[in-house]
């Protein structure tokens, strides 16, 4: 069952609220481990890593973080931990578009907030980053119109295997212009943990090039994790239309499995729009629908 308009403004405030105190990191609950003691490596300069998000209210929310080394942290560390050792706290972080500059506020554990911006689609705006202690970096993203579900329907589906999934069966009418999509399925609870929901989302993600499609329908069903879905839980659904540069990002990321902190602290290179730094900066727009499942 679909949640009302109202119920799902309240959520959609909720996830804004709860993303605004908590950085994005991968990571389950256990101990830091001890640094293993390396004599004569040189030690490589940490540096920046953008991530960001807009929710549809207009707000944008990007995520600063440094790299550290592969010894010093890995999925086992506990997640706040890492996040009081990783987040930069002490940048100047400027928005700055064809008729608006904006200096975004921050927060707390490196998240800096813009809220009720006036992004338009097609219109392209730049990250500026300056961190006292860690220097500058930039990134250019164009706003990615909003694409809409044409339908959607979600249930919970037994596989036999002792374990149930989200069924999520969607309808995309996919305008005659060149598109990426990017499909997110998470499982959210007020009542769970903020650090379990949020440093380990357990987010299921489908890309999809629509080259094939050509300005037709896009029609699938697909059966995501996260895995045990009770009758009440609630599941939000993302449908974005993404850059080609995100999607060649993302499906790197996916072929590697490569979580959040791995990616930090992985020396191979991966795609990156942010000059001097790492990660990636975005500006999509996702179209987010929310659901109680009760059967």
């Amino acid at each position: 069952m679909q949640r009302s308009r109202a119920g799902a403004r309240t959520l959609i405030r909720e996830l804004r609220n709860l993303a605004l105190v908590a950085a994005v990191c991968y990571g389950s609950f256990a101990c830091l481990p001890d640094p293993l003691e390396v004599r004569n490596i040189p030690v490589a300069k940490p540096e920046i890593v953008v991530s960001s998000q807009i929710i549809p209210d207009g707000s944008l929310v990007v995520f600063l973080t440094k790299t550290f080394g592969a010894l010093e942290a890995s999925n086992d560390s506990d997640p706040f931990d890492l996040i009081r050792q990783i987040s930069i706290d002490d940048a100047l972080v400027v928005l700055e578009g064809p008729n608006s500059m904006d200096t975004l506020l921050p927060l707390s554990h490196g998240i800096y907030a813009g809220i009720n911006l006036s992004l338009v689609p097609g219109d392209a705006y730049t990250l500026r980053v300056n961190s006292a202690s860690l220097g500058a970096v930039e990134a250019t993203a164009t706003v990615s119109s909003q694409v809409l579900f044409e339908s959607l329907s979600v249930e919970r589906y037994f596989n036999g295997f002792d374990d149930t999934l989200v069924q999520v069966s969607y309808v995309i009418e996919d305008p005659a212009v060149k598109n990426q999509y990017m499909i997110n399925v998470q499982r959210f609870s007020l009542r769970d943990d903020i650090a379990d929901q949020l440093l380990g989302p357990r987010v299921y993600t489908k890309l999809i090039d629509d080259t094939q499609y050509d300005g037709g329908i896009i029609a699938d069903t697909l059966r995501a994790t996260p895995r045990d879905i009770a009758r009440g839980d609630t599941v939000a659904v993302f449908l974005s239309n993404i850059q080609q540069s995100y999607y060649d990002f993302m499906k790197l990321r996916l072929d590697n499995r490569v979580g959040f902190v791995e990616f930090i602290s992985e020396p191979v290179n991966y795609p990156s729009n942010v000059t001097g730094g790492r990660g990636f900066f975005n500006l999509h727009v996702p179209d987010i629908r929310l659901f109680i499942l009760d059967e």
